[in-house]
């Protein structure tokens, strides 16, 4: 299967936002604010690091040249004995440093993990359906991969370069005292190859998103689709070819990636091995014709020797290092990028919140999810009264739900205003205007922690009104479950994650949200089919007790079982976009519309013949 334009966009030409510098600087001040000894560690690595290259290079000729001038044994034991023991403390400290560079890889990694973290659990929910936030997300997640990512290594790799750059520095005034011209036939094929690894490391770049892609669903195909609560479908639906068959699309389409780096590596490992062929070969036989011609005695002959050896080989490691540290950079700089999405709502200091009922108008509301096909809310206007209770209906796709996250400012509207009280959702600080709602929404999460921590959602137990919580159980008739658990309201949720947990029923699961709906005794109650699951007797049991609960609150009830919402002060039927029907359940009744026509159609599934409701 060919990836489609429109899973991945053909990845264009970019340019990273930050330069190599500046994420120098953004990395070493995100060690510094953690742990500033390791800011150390990256700077001291690079003298030791030509200290120990300079040992290694004068080291042989200098004892070689005392052994063909001195007939003193024993002297040229001590200052052999004095060189190797140098040399000896100098590799102790550069071991030590190479500890200390893998914790601060990790720690880098961890600090990057928990910024990320932090940061997507912060932001703005809408901002999850954008298709380009999304895409800076997979670039940030790239960069943070693991410990051997390059953006994790980027400030230990930035100072190897710098070392291998002095390196480079004390190898060419060497090679320069032989011939200038050695130098320029080095600096040339090393013009060659970085000209080449550029090539090819902005080719792999330009195409990142689409290998991105594709890995996200290999990966989604691979270990999602293995999840338990997909076996019994794949089973007795007979899916299990057609997503093996879809797998290996997936699998051939991605080994057309890896092998169009496959061949772009080849390439430039063509071009290297060429001009390491003419470029070390020319300076070696300059070399020994100096030698052959008397020019060069033995010792400066192993110290030019050793010196051409080590460039050639300090070449690759250069040019190996610079593309580690390019890359690098721009990992880094997608991860800042991503880092730095604005949000839309207020985040600073808002208008003081309403302390009691409010009211919420929609003024003009269109709304249309990132490359859907159209618009869910079109041009919607209405006004819900301080304390009134209301409710949605409508067939599935109507965009009930999407219309409760606008309330609430989950999202934004793409034309038109939504007031809360009379003022605008940026007017408020975002996280005191949160505040102010508590939803039970349709699909529902609950974190695998104490049942007392899910109610008071708290991470800690000191947080947590300990009155306020056994008030809240009660209220919400799950008391008689928490006395039949041996740890009550501390056992855990979730078996798979703890093995002392338990998971409960679908009726318990409602009580539980009930009561934290309780706890937090919000001011605008919003209730989005969170009983879809339960039998309609059940379910009207249970909004008759949200209905109690919410008489000092403004209330949003979402239902497809219209005879469970009719309680509601008024009732809003959601089709084709916009209202069709507002209205109290007795006057649409009356009016024989649209809502008449779904009402008796879905009392009819709960009648016997002779009209009486069955049991």
């Amino acid at each position: 299967m060919k990836v489609t334009e429109s899973d991945t966009k053909k990845a264009k030409k970019r340019k990273p936002k930050y330069g190599m510098l500046s994420c120098v600087g953004y990395i070493y001040r995100l060690l510094w604010n953690t742990e500033r000894g390791l800011v150390f560690t990256g700077i001291f690595t690079v003298p030791i690091s030509l200290i120990l290259s300079a040992l290694a290079l004068y080291i042989p000729p200098f004892i070689l040249s005392v052994l063909e001038t001195s007939d003193n044994f024993s002297k040229v034991a001590l200052v052999i004995a004095g060189l190797l023991l140098t040399k000896m403390l100098f590799s102790i400290c550069n071991t030590v440093l190479s500890i200390k560079i893998g914790s601060s890889e990790h720690l880098v990694l961890l600090q990057m993990e928990y910024m990320w973290t932090k940061k997507a659990r912060d932001r703005d929910w809408y901002l999850d359906f954008d298709p380009e936030v999304d895409i800076k997300n997979e670039r940030a997640a790239k960069a943070m991969e693991n410990n051997h990512s390059a953006g994790v290594h980027f400030p230990m790799d930035f100072s190897n370069m710098v070392s291998q750059i002095l390196n480079f520095l004390l190898f060419g005034t060497i090679i320069s005292t032989l011939h200038p011209i050695i130098i320029l036939l080095l600096a040339v094929g090393c013009v060659l190859n970085y000209l080449m690894s550029a090539w090819e490391r902005k080719k792999n770049w330009g195409d990142r998103d689409e290998r991105n892609a594709l890995k996200r669903k290999i990966s989604y195909f691979t270990y999602g689709l293995s999840d338990y609560k997909y076996a019994k479908d794949i089973r007795l639906y007979g899916m299990r070819d057609s997503l093996h068959d879809h797998l290996t699309d997936l699998y051939a389409s991605d080994l057309k990636e890896k092998k169009k780096l496959e061949r772009r590596s080849m390439l430039t490992a063509l071009e290297k091995f060429l001009v390491v062929l003419v470029r070390d070969g020319a300076a070696y036989a300059f070399l020994i014709y100096k030698a052959t011609r008397g020019e060069v005695d033995a010792a400066s002959f192993l110290l030019y020797f050793s010196a051409i050896t080590a460039m050639s080989g300090l070449m690759g490691g250069v040019l190996s290092t610079f593309n580690r540290v390019f890359e690098g950079a721009m990992q880094v700089s997608d991860f800042r990028e991503a880092m730095e999405v604005p949000d839309g709502l207020n985040r600073g200091e808002g208008i003081p919140i309403p302390n009691r009922p409010f009211s919420i108008e929609f003024k003009n509301v269109s709304y249309k999810y990132p490359e859907g096909e159209k618009k869910v809310l079109d041009n919607i206007s209405f006004r819900i009264e301080a304390g009134e209770k209301i409710a949605l209906v409508g067939l599935n796709g109507a965009g009930k739900t999407t219309l409760t996250r606008l309330v609430c400012g989950l999202l934004l509207p793409d034309e038109g205003e939504v007031l809360i009280d009379g003022h605008t959702l940026f007017e408020y600080n975002r996280d005191e205007m949160y505040s102010l709602f508590g939803m039970v929404p349709q699909n529902y999460k609950l974190l695998p922690i104490s049942i007392a921590r899910n109610i008071a959602s708290a991470m800690r137990e000191e947080e947590i009104d300990r009155k306020r919580l056994e008030y809240c159980v009660e209220v919400a008739g799950l008391s008689e479950k928490i006395a039949s658990l041996p740890m009550g309201l501390e056992t855990p949720l979730n078996r798979e994650v703890n093995r002392d947990g338990i998971e409960l029923s679908g009726g318990e699961t409602q009580k539980l949200l009930l009561a934290r709906l309780l706890y937090k005794n919000p001011l605008c109650i919003i209730l989005d089919e969170p009983t879809a699951a339960l039998d309609p007797i059940a379910e009207d049991k249970l909004y008759r007790r949200y209905n109690e609960i919410a008489a000092h609150a403004t209330s949003v009830f979402i239902s497809h079982r219209l005879a469970s919402t009719r309680f509601c002060d008024r009732i809003f039927l959601l089709d084709g976009a916009n209202f069709a029907e507002v209205g109290t359940h007795d006057e649409l009744m009356q009016a024989k519309g649209k809502y008449w026509e779904l009402f008796n159609i879905q009392s009819k599934y709960y009648q016997s013949e002779d009209g009486k409701n069955e049991a």
